[in-house]
């Protein structure tokens, strides 16, 4: 259960972090860096929550990345890997 709500939280997370800065790459590391501290804070306050928040944090950083690497080299070269795009 608390893969499944860590997943949510990072899905979440990450379309606020991706569309409240209209997809601009300085303000959505902003976002990134402020909700994995928020994320530190319930990891270091509730340790029966690690895996939870660590697989929350980690989750966050693999959206962003993907979403972060199609912007630069594009849609075409992303998807070279085998690795469908979503828009």
């Amino acid at each position: 259960l608390l893969r499944i709500l860590g997943t949510l939280v990072a899905v979440v997370v990450t379309l606020i972090t991706w569309y409240i800065v209209d997809e601009k790459v300085p303000g959505i590391f902003v976002f990134l860096y402020l909700f994995q501290a928020i994320s530190l804070y319930f990891l270091l306050k509730y340790p029966q929550l690690i895996p939870a928040v660590i697989l929350c944090m980690i989750t966050q950083v693999l959206i962003i990345g993907y979403e972060l690497q199609v912007l630069k080299i594009g849609v075409a070269a992303s998807e070279a890997t085998g690795q469908p795009f979503y828009p």
